[in-house]
């Protein structure tokens, strides 16, 4: 890692994941952990305290100095250099959470994984709406195949209520 006055915006968000890795890890520890059959309650906790702590890893060594950040990463596309608060993509990500928790509620597991994930989606600025739609009904497809025929989820399909 580079010294300090090197350090760029990358390095600071790669040291936040360590430490909060770190500090996950530290605290999942304290349960009892068990095995992948008999899992604990410390189980999650730790697995995803070191994952935490392998991102922050890989960031922080593939992280350019400061100053030499990539600012035109593809050609044809705007720098993603935007002045203020990210408004749009706060208010999707809040949304789709809260669009999930609703029409799972009273319309299901397909319903509110499609409108949580087209909500969400919208919220890129270069995110079209067929584009949204068309990864939403993806993962939509992905979520039906994972956890009702895979994992068994108790949540309905569909249910009107």
């Amino acid at each position: 890692m580079p010294r300090p006055s090197t350090w760029s915006k990358d390095h600071l968000g790669a040291l936040l994941l360590l430490a909060l890795g770190a500090a996950v890890l530290a605290l999942g520890i304290g349960y009892h952990i068990g095995s992948l059959n008999h899992m604990g309650a410390g189980f999650i906790p730790v697995v995803l305290g070191v994952l935490l702590m392998a991102v922050g890893a890989v960031i922080g060594i593939t992280a350019a100095p400061a100053g030499r950040e990539m600012t035109n990463p593809l050609p044809g596309h705007d720098s993603g250099a935007h002045h203020g608060p990210e408004w749009r993509g706060w208010g999707c990500i809040l949304g789709a959470v809260l669009a999930f928790v609703v029409i799972g509620d009273h319309g299901g597991l397909l319903p509110a994984t499609f409108a949580s994930v087209f909500v969400a989606a919208l919220g890129d600025r270069q995110s079209t709406v067929k584009a949204s739609a068309l990864l939403a009904a993806t993962l939509t497809l992905f979520c039906l195949v994972v956890f009702h025929f895979g994992l068994k989820l108790q949540l309905p399909l569909f249910q009107w209520v």
